[in-house]
């Protein structure tokens, strides 16, 4: 058999048998177990030499086994003769608690390593044997029941190595067919040339789903959170959509201590606005008047408390199910964030600890508070609004006084005219999942002016604009809302449907103050489908683990933080890195074929630069040109030499290659090559380059060399 098939098979093997393992790892070894692996590997090899039938074979198979267990209890029975007690009475019990849980395994890898020594057609069987046993490994973990991995990500990024090495072991069995793996150099150069024909197509697919799955997903997220490959998270801009859907996944469990008369957990700030892209996170990546953390630190971290008036402190946990676990959600104001221990086995993603100062100021406190300055910077931050002139005209026709419809002179207090936008808003326009597609593509304004319905996006962005337009600072806010009646033992459920958007308003000493402009009232002819209760069965479970667990919630030290924690807060850096690709798969995917193929097809002419002989160089030279050639469609066949290639191809364009061709040839076969024969070989080269030029116009000549057909065999 092939050496890399073989290898490959039981890499697979190996992936499926220690998978099954994990089901038990607390109870068997694998140390043990995997040395049984290889000995049913060498077992197969040994049989297949001895040319036993399969019934003979198998019955060895288990004597040898049986054998080694007899052998093993007899070296412990000795070990328990020379020194007796309990240490040595338990060697029985160990080695049977892994013995018999191995032996199926053992017998499967055994089985199918002799069936394919014996019969070469059987690997294409086992790769749809190993793709069931794939199936039946990874069947029993579902969205919130995975026990493999204490992360979703871990196992994706599993699954995605065994469809890789399975891809291999195809390209091994097709290349050992076509009778192409002579060498390891040929098998070398036929899984590269099977990966540069197919990985662009698989690369356009993925990036392409990913794209329209990115963009449907915001859809269904309320059009604030997006799922990603593995979970769900806040879009860092938001855009008005015309229709979207409410999920009720279960996104997270919440627990709270302190007062809190409403529960808005902020993910992001939005606070820059442009009237194309809508409001968007803009960090300044100082940690300063605005940027707060984003990210759920490694260790324990404190933040600068502002100062603000008439706050309470709130303490809240945060439980992960299926959210990405480096974001960070806290309560307006974080002062500090603190990741805690997570078990072994655990239902939850991440776990953390939020301290927050949460605003319990009044109206009147809001209404006699000076509003402090602003810089310059900041002022412009936080009351642009996109010049809009029917925005400003609407905010001065909301905030007029209705005695005699006339607006009274100097300016009118900011609380004042805070509410009444608010109450405006509230109390004039409807909720809706469906607002309706603008004409223009104006969503904001065909909300505002014409159809008067929308999600909360529609009203947190109306809001946010119309109090700018009359110089208030203000800006969005989205994360979830909680009501605080669904409360038990201090702990909440949290779902996709939750996901809200607000608007922050500036009040000097008492800092950002949260408005909700949502209407309550659904619009006319529609009606909301998610069911508000909650699954029961569901939170029950969990929540009783956490009250199992809840004394390993200790606070995570930079020493702590384990190898797996930081290989899943990698993996979600990862999946925020390849959304950003999938988002302009339109650019990134055709920049990546044009730097892969324009690095192969240079790769002979820098072999030529850096050859230490002449033969050598020319021998490169003419590599690449066969590379273009070949390109271009003119395809040397397996049956004619260079020579009569050379002539045939003279016969349908009037090129110089015959003399490039007797140049090479001297070249690499000649006795002597010398200074003058090199310089000769140069110039029949560049002959032989310039009639190309004449032949084939620019256009073509690019055509060419983007097509990658041979340019392995031929560059390499």
């Amino acid at each position: 058999m092939n050496l890399g098939i073989f290898v490959v098979r039981n890499l697979l093997l190996y992936f499926l048998f220690f998978h099954s393992y994990l089901y038990l790892r607390s109870d068997l070894d694998l140390i043990f177990l995997s040395v049984g692996f290889v000995l049913s590997v060498l077992l197969a090899l040994w049989m297949d030499r001895l040319r036993l039938r399969l019934w003979a074979a198998g019955l060895l198979f288990f004597l040898t086994v049986f054998c080694l267990r007899l052998l093993f209890f007899l070296v412990f029975r000795l070990q328990a003769t020379l020194s007796p007690g309990p240490h040595t009475d338990f060697l029985f019990f160990y080695f049977d608690k892994d013995f018999f849980p191995g032996l199926l395994p053992w017998m499967v890898v055994w089985l199918f390593n002799l069936l394919s020594l014996r019969y070469p057609r059987f690997v294409r069987w086992e790769a749809g044997f190993d793709a069931l046993l794939l199936l039946a490994v990874f069947w029993p973990q579902g969205n919130y029941e995975i026990t493999l991995y204490r992360h979703p990500s871990l196992l994706s990024y599993s699954v995605f190595g065994f469809l890789f090495l399975s891809i291999t072991l195809m390209v091994l069995v097709r290349i050992r067919e076509q009778g192409q793996a002579g060498t390891w150099k040929g098998t070398l150069r036929s899984v590269v040339s099977f990966v540069w024909v197919f990985l662009p197509l698989l690369l356009l697919l993925l990036l392409f789903i990913l794209g329209q799955y990115n963009q449907g997903a915001v859809r269904l997220g309320g059009g604030l959170m997006k799922p990603t490959l593995f979970r769900f998270d806040f879009s860092q801009y938001i855009k008005l959509e015309s229709e979207i859907e409410m999920s009720d996944d279960l996104i997270l469990l919440f627990r709270k201590q302190g007062p809190a008369e409403r529960i808005l957990l902020r993910r992001y700030i939005l606070s820059g606005y442009d009237r194309r892209r809508g409001f968007f996170h803009r960090p300044d990546g100082r940690r300063g008047w605005e940027d707060l953390p984003v990210t759920v630190p490694d260790s324990p971290e404190q933040f600068p408390d502002p100062g603000y008036l008439a706050r309470q402190e709130v303490i809240q946990e945060y439980f992960f199910v299926n959210f990405d676990p480096t974001s960070l959600i806290g309560m307006n104001y974080p002062l500090r964030v603190a990741p805690l221990t997570n078990w072994d086995a655990s239902s939850f993603l991440r776990i953390y600890r939020v301290v927050s100062r949460v605003s319990d100021a009044g109206l009147e406190e809001l209404a006699s508070t000076e509003i402090a300055a602003l810089s310059p910077e900041q002022v412009k931050i936080y009351t642009d609004y996109g010049a809009d002139p029917r925005i400003r005209e609407l905010a001065e026709q909301i905030t007029t006084v209705a005695e005699g419809g006339v607006r009274p002179s100097g300016e009118l207090d900011r609380l004042k005219a805070v509410l009444r936008i608010h109450d405006y808003l509230k109390d004039n326009y409807y909720y809706s999942l469906s607002p309706g597609l603008a004409a223009d593509g104006d969503q904001l304004s065909h909300f505002l002016y014409s159809s008067k319905k929308g999600y909360c996006s529609y009203f947190a962005f109306s809001m946010a604009l119309l109090c700018r337009s009359l110089g208030i600072p203000a800006r969005v806010a989205v994360g979830f809302y909680v009501d605080p009646a669904t409360e038990v033992l201090n702990f909440y459920e949290v779902r996709a449907f939750q996901a809200h958007a607000w608007v922050e308003v500036y009040f000097g000493d008492y800092g950002w103050i949260e408005f909700d402009p949502s209407s309550q009232v659904i619009a006319p002819g529609e009606e909301y489908t998610i069911q508000f209760g909650f699954d029961f069965e569901t939170f029950a479970r969990l929540l009783e683990e956490i009250l199992k667990n809840q004394h390993n919630l200790e606070e995570q030290e930079p020493q702590s933080i384990e190898v797996e924690d930081r290989v899943r807060l990698l993996g979600g850096e990862l999946i925020r890195g390849l959304m950003f690709v999938a988002r302009l798969w339109y650019v990134t995917l055709p920049a990546l074929y044009l730097l892969v193929i324009g690095i192969l097809k240079s790769f002979p002419l820098l072999r030529a630069l850096f050859s230490a002989t002449q033969r050598g160089k020319i021998k490169h030279l003419f590599a690449a040109t066969r590379v273009r050639l070949e390109g271009l469609g003119l395809k040397k066949s397996g049956e004619e030499s260079l020579l009569e290639y050379a002539q045939r191809v003279e016969g349908r364009y009037p090129l110089r290659l015959s003399s490039w061709v007797q140049a090479y040839l001297q070249a690499v076969f000649g006795d002597t090559f010398g200074v003058a024969d090199f310089s000769r070989a140069r110039e029949t080269r560049r002959e032989f380059i310039l009639s190309l030029h004449r032949c084939f116009s620019l256009s073509r000549r690019i055509l060419g060399f983007l097509n990658p057909i041979n340019v392995i065999d031929k560059g390499f």
